[in-house]
């Protein structure tokens, strides 16, 4: 079998058992089971395949058919800048946070957050990463913000530990404090608000960004999901509770204790649950907006805290 061939069979294989994109899922698992860049399949696709290849390509096909994650299989995915190592366990960042983390830079970077430190070097700034999961968001951000230093925190030790491996995969780990904590125990982050890397006077908030990507799911809605979603990802990472809006009372709860006035907040939300959200956050949060993702659906709350900046 050629890997042309090989190529051919594994996309429709794929398009078989409902693999939203059987073509790209195709072409990277060939790339994987091969060990080559795509460059090098396409300048002779007419090789043929040794056995031991077509031993793994198997092997990963059969896992993809039964809608394991493609970012599994491969064991990494790209995410705004940096390259993230993932893992069966831990909720895996999608496209629509890339987007959040873009409208972060987007506030910080023209300065429409006047209180917010700027992105230049000379210009340092804290940030709270809240149900971290990979450290998608801090990761990234850090990479983005030279200055600034970063908490992630998870209530899922894996994560918590996953985050912190990628912060060094990235360059970024000096600057990356990781913690085992919940937002629905606000002072289960106790620990990071006198953390000489996130200081802002005893006693208040330290923190200049507090971003999040909460569950938001609801929980009648769960077993609705594409499998890949659904029967991989964490299902705490997925469960907004009935109305899919718990976590972020919870975050409201905690806000003023985390996020110093006039800081930045921003977190990913449903595509129906603007309106709501706003509505949690409003004694809290001024100025709040909400964009929409790459799809046109709303998806992105942000807005400054309220009280005197410094």
């Amino acid at each position: 079998m050629t890997r042309a061939q090989a190529l051919a069979a594994l996309r429709d294989r794929l398009e078989g058992t409902g693999v939203a994109a059987p073509a790209r899922d195709a072409e990277w698992l060939l790339l994987h089971a091969l060990g080559i860049p795509r460059s090098a399949l396409w300048a002779d696709p007419r090789l043929t395949l040794r056995d031991d290849e077509v031993s793994r390509l198997e092997s990963l096909a059969l896992r993809r058919e039964r809608r394991e994650p493609l970012q599994h299989l491969l064991g990494e995915l790209p995410f705004h800048g940096v390259t993230l190592e993932v893992e069966p366990g831990v909720f895996l960042p999608r496209p629509e946070t890339e987007e959040l983390v873009e409208a972060v830079l987007e506030r910080i970077r023209t300065g429409v957050a006047a209180d917010v430190p700027s992105s230049r070097p000379t210009a340092p700034g804290t940030l709270l990463d809240w149900g971290c999961g990979s450290g998608a968001i801090a990761v990234s951000l850090l990479k983005a913000l030279p200055g600034w230093t970063a908490v992630a925190a998870d209530r899922n030790p894996r994560a918590a530990a996953l985050t912190a491996r990628n912060g060094e995969r990235n360059g970024v780990g000096a600057r990356l404090r990781t913690m085992v904590a919940d937002f629905t125990a606000p002072g289960s982050l106790r620990g990071a608000l006198s953390d000489p890397r996130a200081p802002s006077g005893a006693g208040a908030p330290p923190f200049d960004l507090v971003v999040s990507n909460p569950p938001y799911v609801r929980r009648g809605e769960i077993a609705g999901l594409m499998p890949e979603v659904r029967d991989h990802d964490p299902r705490e990472a997925l469960d907004g509770g009935p109305d899919g809006l718990d976590a972020h009372r919870a975050l409201a709860v905690g806000l003023a204790a985390w996020l110093r006035p006039g800081g930045l907040f921003a977190l990913e939300i449903g595509a129906e649950q603007a309106d709501d959200v706003l509505g949690i956050f409003c004694t809290q949060v001024r100025d709040a907006r909400v964009l929409p993702d790459g799809a046109g659906l709303p998806r992105i709350m942000i807005g400054t805290m309220r009280g005197e900046g410094r």
